[in-house]
């Protein structure tokens, strides 16, 4: 989704759609099923193993969409010098 077209879905939507592929459901499941899977707090790309151990690097434009970096790509570079990009780690997975 995210490699195909990146900043056209937000991250709800991203993690949405896994769950629904994991889970077989039809579209017409989708709209009671997005409210229950959101009814309780979901985790976000920061503890994703995308980012936390994978190295892949999350960006988020004005509008909420998501983009997914490698750490290889010049666009990952960019960002990560670029002093108006906010950037927040990834977390941990255990306490120090």
């Amino acid at each position: 989704m995210l490699e195909s077209h990146p900043y056209k879905y937000s991250s709800d939507d991203v993690f949405f759609q896994v769950f629904a592929n994991r889970n077989d459901l039809t579209e017409a499941e989708y709209d009671q099923a997005r409210k229950e899977f959101f009814s309780k707090g979901q985790a976000c790309f920061r503890a994703s193993p995308l980012t936390k151990t994978n190295g892949f690097g999350v960006l988020l434009d004005s509008n909420g969409k998501v983009a997914l970096l490698g750490m290889e790509t010049e666009e990952y570079a960019k960002a990560i010098h670029n002093l108006n990009v906010k950037k927040v780690k990834a977390m941990r997975s255990s306490k120090k």
